[in-house]
């Protein structure tokens, strides 16, 4: 409810003498979508956010240096009233021998600010200046029902007409009842949500008019209140709505106070989460993947034993040079290495000396030991990576400071686990969009520059690359962590879908998308971004989703 047009006319009724007879001292911007109004002894503080728009009392103010003037032909004014329309989210602010009037319009989706003159015409605007300013303010018209002066016998009749509807269709036809309204009135009157009217019984609709009219009363004199789940403020309601049950809650004064409280709380939480989520994704997959290969390491360990077997033939070779003979190309040389010292069969190129080809078996020990070696020093770094990330998994699950996720964050950038970004930001972006497919994981590049940065740097080699033929697109991957030779077929079609959608191709038929493993992908020195040469491709043909 902290939208809610009862909570706005609380909101209204509780700025009005704090600001009635204020001359408005400076107005600026220093956060995205926010706008303060500097008045004596504090000032209002407004936000036309998407998910959450709001006008608050606030007595502290200091301006940013990276602070914007806006919308500055008001100040100087003196504010001469506050006053919410009728049935709207949308408040209207006079000023005293001016005709501009600033209208305050906090909708989920198009909130924005606009200064008008007296014949209603948009002079000025928050947000989209250029597309507002000339054209007249439209109030947004409105066929719903007032259920505060809604007569009992016309309700019932409404209810009458609507008989073959369940409850939630009908009261939608009322403002000020929203979803959540609706479930705590048929909470308080135990009708079932999916009841017809048709089958309540005369009990049931007494009981919903009578709790109508009295949740309506509660919302507009009760304490405000914040409903948690666990510590995050899950609902903001200006009255005690039972149909949360035993949740923990905490009440305020004001509805200013209420607001702020939950608005603020649960940005900052809802930041916290997301970032966790989007950290710990990451680094689930980079672990998942450093498990996968170190297992592999593990599975496969360097034999020894053909470092000593080659170095000992070179040996024998060069002990006894004289078993070589022209076009001879295997011998029996005696084993000086065996107590028993048998005779033992070895390869030889006839084409070259002994010392030749005992160099040969050198070689072969020296790789065998080169290869043993570098496996070792894989593996420990493998294990030192997925150490290190384990770590800051964990410390992201046990801390609440988005310090410590913009450090964890940053140490994922120089691991080129993330990508980095051309400004700062609060959250990181990933060079795809991720969908998941009868649990086949998929990415979809976003762009030309991120395309070359999925495939060549969070793909890895085993995966599956598919892009458009013969158009411009997104490069598209099928996870594939167990290293199957073939994608599964209902993936590979549908990643195939995706790869036409997201390409110039998307409006055609029968699309050709040509796949392969990422392995076999290249890209050509000094290409522009996006530009690879695949080979060893295989084509199937789809239409776009």
């Amino acid at each position: 409810m902290h939208l809610h047009y009862i909570t706005l006319l609380r909101q209204v009724e509780f700025l009005r003498p704090k600001i009635t007879g204020t001359v408005i001292a400076d107005s600026y911007s220093q956060n995205k979508n926010e706008w303060v109004i500097a008045l004596p002894g504090g000032g209002l503080q407004l936000s036309c956010d998407a998910q959450f728009p709001f006008i608050l009392w606030t007595e502290q103010r200091h301006r940013a240096k990276n602070s914007t003037e806006v919308l500055d032909s008001l100040i100087g004014l003196q504010i001469s009233d506050i006053a919410l329309m009728p049935g709207e989210r949308i408040i209207k602010i006079t000023f005293a021998e001016s005709p501009l009037t600033l209208i305050v319009k906090l909708f989920t989706a198009g909130s924005n600010f606009f200064i008008v003159d007296e014949s209603g015409t948009i002079l000025n605007s928050f947000k989209n200046a250029r597309k507002f300013t000339g054209e007249p303010f439209a109030v947004p018209l409105s066929d719903q029902l007032d259920p505060e002066t809604i007569e009992r016998d016309e309700f019932h009749e409404l209810l009458n007409r609507h008989r073959k509807d369940v409850f939630p269709q009908i009261l939608r036809l009322f403002s000020y009842l929203t979803r959540p309204v609706i479930r705590e009135l048929l909470f308080r009157c135990e009708i079932p949500e999916k009841l017809i009217v048709g089958d309540a019984t005369e009990e049931q609709l007494l009981a919903l008019w009578v709790n109508l009219e009295k949740l309506l009363k509660n919302c507009r004199t009760d304490a405000p209140r914040v409903y948690f789940d666990g510590e995050f403020p899950e609902r903001f309601t200006l009255t005690e709505f039972r149909s949360l049950g035993a949740s923990e809650q905490r009440t305020f004064e004001s509805v200013n106070d209420g607001l702020r409280f939950f608005i603020f709380r649960r940005q900052k939480l809802g930041t916290l989460q997301q970032s966790r989520k989007q950290l710990t994704d990451a680094l689930s997959r980079k672990l998942n993947s450093l498990k996968f290969n170190l297992s592999q390491l593990e599975a496969k360990p360097p034999d020894e034993s053909q470092i000593k077997k080659n170095q000992q033939i070179g040996e024998l070779i060069v002990a006894q040079p004289q078993l070589l003979k022209p076009g001879v190309s295997e011998i029996s040389v005696i084993n000086y290495f065996d107590e028993n010292m048998p005779e033992i069969t070895v390869s030889v190129d006839p084409e070259l000396s002994a010392q030749d080809n005992a160099e040969k078996y050198f070689r072969k020990a020296r790789q065998f030991s080169e290869n043993a070696k570098e496996r070792e020093e894989r593996w420990e770094q493998l294990q030192r990576q997925h150490d290190e990330l384990a770590a800051l998994a964990s410390q992201l699950q046990q801390s609440d400071d988005l310090k410590i996720f913009r450090q964890v964050q940053e140490r994922l950038k120089t691991m080129h686990i993330l990508q980095h970004h051309s400004q700062d930001s609060d959250t990181y972006r990933l060079p795809y969009k991720t969908y998941y497919f009868k649990d086949v994981e998929i990415w979809v590049g976003k762009s030309s520059a991120d395309n070359d940065i999925l495939t060549f740097k969070c793909a890895n080699k085993e995966d599956f690359w598919l892009h458009v033929q013969g158009y411009a697109g997104s490069h598209v991957v099928i996870r594939n962590p167990r290293r199957s030779e073939q994608p599964p077929q209902h993936a590979l079609e549908y990643a195939a879908r995706l790869a036409a959608t997201n390409s110039k191709a998307k409006h055609a038929s029968y699309v050709p998308v040509v796949y392969t493993k990422v392995k076999f992908v290249r890209k050509p020195r000094k290409s522009p971004p996006g530009t690879v040469i695949p080979s060893q491709v295989k084509s199937i043909f789809v239409d776009p989703l």
